[in-house]
């Protein structure tokens, strides 16, 4: 029975290796942006830390705009280069 079980775990594991292997080798070339899309996402997110306050309250709303500053931060960091 355990045999069966570590066949079966191995198989998923090398099964989700090739996925993501495939996936970074398909969407490399989509990984090339621009300043602009950065700022799609802030303004996105801040409409969306704006409905979490309005739901929420001041705390949600401090959360989430945290963490939109925060990705802003990330995501001009990772494509500036």
């Amino acid at each position: 029975m355990k045999k069966i079980q570590k066949k079966k775990g191995s198989r998923i594991l090398i099964g989700a290796l090739v996925f993501f292997l495939f996936m970074g080798v398909v969407m490399a070339p989509s990984l090339h942006a621009t300043r602009a899309v950065c700022e799609r996402a802030l303004h996105k997110c801040a409409v969306d830390a704006v409905i979490a306050g309005m739901t929420g309250g001041p705390v949600a709303f401090a959360l989430w705009g945290t963490g939109c500053v925060m990705g802003y931060d990330f995501c001009m960091k990772y494509y500036d280069g």
